[in-house]
């Protein structure tokens, strides 16, 4: 065996556990085995639910960052190294994730701010 057939053989080895694993996932996802009724929603100490904004933003940045990265690894498949990701976009992911984890802690300061009220 020659090393592109060896490389070859790899490379459908990896796309088939990615489909693979992405075909399960989508499957108990239509199947009702993975919830995601509240995916959107964060739950406080006394069981109530409330919608999340930074969790809707955390998904849809987070799921953007890597549709870009994808594409780049797409692009540059051919020369068998992967991409760099910019210090601006990991900045910004960073920041996306400080907002979530600043309105979970806000959250969390209110809660226990209006118990001391009490």
């Amino acid at each position: 065996m020659s090393v592109d057939q060896i490389i070859s053989f790899v490379r459908w080895e990896v796309f088939g556990f990615l489909g693979g694993l992405a075909a399960i996932i989508a499957y108990r996802l239509l199947n009702g085995q993975i919830n995601t009724r509240y995916l959107f929603y964060g739950t406080q100490k006394d069981g109530a639910k409330y919608f999340s904004p930074e969790r809707v933003q955390l998904l849809l940045f987070t799921l953007g960052v890597a549709i870009f990265y994808l594409n780049d690894v797409m692009e540059k498949r051919k020369s068998g190294a992967l991409p760099d990701i910019s210090t601006q976009t990991l900045v910004l992911l960073g920041g996306s994730h400080a907002i979530y984890l600043g309105g979970k802690a806000y959250m969390m300061l209110l809660k226990n701010i209006r118990k001391g009220e009490q």
